[in-house]
């Protein structure tokens, strides 16, 4: 993980496990002696006799008539309440017992430093406990899995044969590989469903598992759930815990209850306990050693998170200033996604100003044209050189028309892009539509039909503006249509086409394919803007497809009636 929060939980763990290292070492240095000294060499390290000890408690119920190995050390066995159970020696005095014993023996919670391949839950996995099965149920299984191996495994998987595992209680564990080709005849599938399915016994024994897991879970405030079993016919629930205590309680009736053993020298004398003494100057060191780790830990934790901000702060210091404020921090952390972020951040500021430039540029480029020619008429009028005629009057009004068309578009185009352009959707009639639009631009072919909800004055804008360009752009002997499927309305002309690097820029203000076109013949730049809001308001889109030469297509996609 790279988080911040990651890193800071690290560093804590960090720490933490140190001082955790460091004391268990030290506990473990000062208290071992003494440990070894009371002890001795008791049974309690003999993993052998434990083993021993461990078997009789999952065959039997009880301890009667357990034995103890002989030897040089007395071993006595007890009730969990000092009861003498066995004694390898004579006339024992139970005020003698050492006050820790050196080992339980408890088959349902066994002791994994003398037991290293318990299982998880320190059960001994020999316990069948209620999932025993009769005779005639084994034979049965039994029966099963010889014909399943004989007649219904592969011949691959024949030669490579091995006798099947068994469960605690005798069950046969069936593996199946179902990508292998197998014969599957009526005999082998009843033979795999009885090998797959629990006798009425485990049915029993499972259900009461369950029940037992079930309520674990109501007393920690957990749903109920369906305990299952896994592959080797363990019971699987998801609180481990509340597995594990509900086996204990299943299993416990079934196993000898928990015993002490102790050790004592022959003649039942206990070794006394050393005092413990400490290592003052030991203590110091250690401490010392892990102070200098959480510090320098903490330093280094510190630097990596504070160089990064550092460096924000610098470029949010020239990004104030104009200058450029790109930051290269490649980290995946919050950090790196704020660096990322502001690296946005200052490209669309550029991208802003740069846009900003460039319109009010196209603006005054845009407004000079007429005012110049107004201005020029007005002059020349004034000082007696034109005569301001019908026709002098009707190019003033013509070059006034071009100024009002002008601001009328940077209105609407500001109106949209601010979420405040009104509209009036209803259902619009498109074959209606399309035969004005037809009306209006003789050549136009339409194509389609049906009925879209829009606002009829805005889309007869947007399709006005699109057929307009569309037969701007196309050659006398080219077509333009207009057609619509659906949802979708596609002006498709077959003029000269826009190029690869053009199309990004086409709903861009004031933008036009050709830089050398005027108003009079290209148009002022900011229909197709204006056609992408009105489009936008809505709640629409509006693609364009071009290759040179060949034409382009816009596209317009409604939201569903």
């Amino acid at each position: 993980m790279h988080s911040v929060l990651a890193r800071l939980l690290a560093a804590s763990v960090l720490v933490a496990l140190c001082s955790i290292t460091a004391t268990a070492w030290l506990a473990a240095q000062s208290t071992s002696t003494s440990i070894r000294q009371e002890l001795g060499n008791a049974v309690a390290s003999d993993a052998a006799t434990y083993r021993e000890l461990i078997t009789f408690a999952v065959q039997h119920r009880d301890w009667n008539g357990v034995s103890l190995p002989s030897g040089t050390r007395r071993l006595i066995l007890t009730t969990a309440d000092r009861k003498v159970i066995a004694d390898t020696g004579t006339d024992l005095d139970p005020t003698q017992l050492p006050a820790t014993p050196s080992a339980v023996i408890n088959p349902l919670e066994l002791d994994l430093a003398q037991a290293q391949d318990a299982p998880q839950d320190r059960i001994d996995a020999r316990i069948a406990g209620p999932f025993a099965l009769t005779a005639r149920e084994k034979a049965s299984l039994d029966a099963d899995i010889e014909l399943y191996t004989a007649r219904c495994e592969s011949s691959a998987q024949a030669a490579e044969a091995t006798p099947p595992r068994t469960t605690a209680w005798g069950r046969p564990i069936l593996n199946v590989d179902r990508t292998a080709a197998r014969p599957t005849t009526p005999a082998c599938t009843e033979a795999e469903n009885r090998l797959s399915t629990l006798t009425l016994g485990e049915s029993a024994a499972f259900s009461e598992l369950g029940l037992l897991v079930n309520e674990c879970l109501q007393q920690r405030g957990l749903p109920a759930e369906q305990i299952t079993m896994d592959a080797s016919w363990r019971p699987v629930a998801s609180d481990p815990d509340c597995m594990a205590g509900a086996r204990r309680a299943q299993l416990r009736p079934y196993v000898a209850p928990p015993a002490l053993l102790f050790v004592t020298d022959a003649a039942g004398r206990t070794t006394q306990a050393t005092v413990v003494r400490f290592d003052v100057g030991r203590i110091v060191v250690v401490a010392a050693v892990v102070l200098i780790l959480t510090v320098g830990v903490s330093v280094l934790v510190g630097l990596r998170m504070t160089r990064p901000l550092r460096t924000l702060t610098a470029a949010a210091e020239r990004l104030r200033h104009g200058d450029d404020a790109q930051v290269d921090i490649r980290s995946r952390s919050e950090i790196g996604q704020l660096a990322r972020a502001f690296n946005d951040m200052a490209a669309h500021r550029a991208r802003t100003d740069a846009q900003r430039k460039a319109m009010t540029s196209d603006i005054s480029h845009e407004l000079r044209n007429p005012l110049g020619t107004i201005r020029s008429w007005l002059e020349g009028a004034r000082d007696g050189v034109v005569e301001l005629d019908r026709a002098t009057l009707t190019a003033l009004l013509d070059e006034a028309l071009v100024l009002q068309r002008l601001i009328d578009d940077l209105q609407d185009l500001a109106q949209a892009e601010a979420g405040e352009l009104r509209l009036h959707p209803e259902p619009v009639d498109l074959r209606e539509l399309f035969e004005q639009l037809a009306a209006a631009h003789p050549g136009l072919v339409v194509e389609g039909g049906g009925v879209v909800v829009a606002d009829p004055v805005r889309l007869r804008q947007v399709l006005t503006n699109l057929v307009t360009n569309a037969f701007r752009y196309t050659p006398s002997d080219g077509t333009v249509r207009i057609i619509s499927a659906g949802d979708q309305i596609k002006v498709i002309d077959t003029g000269s086409g826009i190029s690869a690097e053009d199309l990004p820029h086409v709903f861009d203000r004031f933008w036009r394919a050709d830089r050398s076109r005027t108003r009079d013949t290209g148009g002022s730049g900011l229909g197709l803007a204006i056609v992408h809001a009105i489009v936008s308001a809505h709640h629409g889109t509006i693609t364009v497809a071009s290759e040179l030469g060949r034409g382009t297509t816009f596209t317009i996609t409604l939201p569903a009636r």
